[in-house]
């Protein structure tokens, strides 16, 4: 293995443990906004009180979008042929995020009533299955522990992207499949709202 190649699968892999990480974080943050708004009711100045709020939403939307991008950028199947992906874990942990991140664009992600519970739901969805994916599946345990010997660990073993190229490609197909989904009801309400923008304005300017 020449040491561009190598460096590619370290590179991925890197970013795949990553992105799982970050979506733990993500889901970490969402489920702590309780602490954050009695940190944001002690300040006095409206100022602090807005960098604190704005570094919140930084770091809980932000890691989201960071943890799809590293899972999306994973999700094909050359680089699942060269690293273990957790299967069919992490690749729907992927699509969970998405749904997270459309949910947050086009809906009122800070209503705790509706949205961001169901935002919230969802990020945690994705956040559980890349553990079980990255628990189970990628680091399961290895030659070393007699555990490993046992059924079940031999299965999920064989659950891993760059041993099961079968499971690789029915997952990408369908995890690729329901992003192609995501994305088309992101198109369409993107241009249902600006449709509705450009006709709110022309109306403007007749008036």
């Amino acid at each position: 293995m020449s040491t561009s190649k190598a460096l590619e699968i370290w590179t991925a892999q890197t970013l795949c443990d990553v992105g799982i990480l970050l979506s733990v974080i993500s889901f970490l943050l969402h489920i702590g906004r309780p602490y954050f708004e009695r940190i944001l009711a002690r300040f006095t100045l409206r100022v602090a009180a807005d960098l604190w709020w704005l570094l919140y939403i930084a770091l809980r939307d932000g890691s989201v979008f960071v943890a799809f991008l590293f899972g999306f950028l994973n999700l094909n199947l050359d680089l699942m042929a060269d690293i273990k992906v957790g299967l069919p874990f992490v690749p729907l942990g992927t699509v969970a995020l998405a749904a997270a991140l459309l949910l947050k664009v086009f809906r009122n992600a800070e209503d705790i009533n509706r949205s961001f519970r169901l935002s919230t739901y969802m990020v945690a969805v994705g956040a559980f299955l890349n553990v079980i994916g990255y628990v189970l599946v990628m680091e399961a345990p290895g030659e070393e522990y007699a555990a490993a010997k046992s059924a079940i660990w031999q299965t999920l073993h064989s659950w891993r992207s760059n041993e099961n190229p079968q499971l690789a490609t029915i997952t990408f197909y369908v995890t690729f499949s329901m992003l192609l989904g995501l994305a088309a009801v992101a198109v369409s309400k993107a241009m249902r709202l600006y449709g509705k923008v450009a006709g709110e304005e022309g109306k403007h300017v007749q008036s």
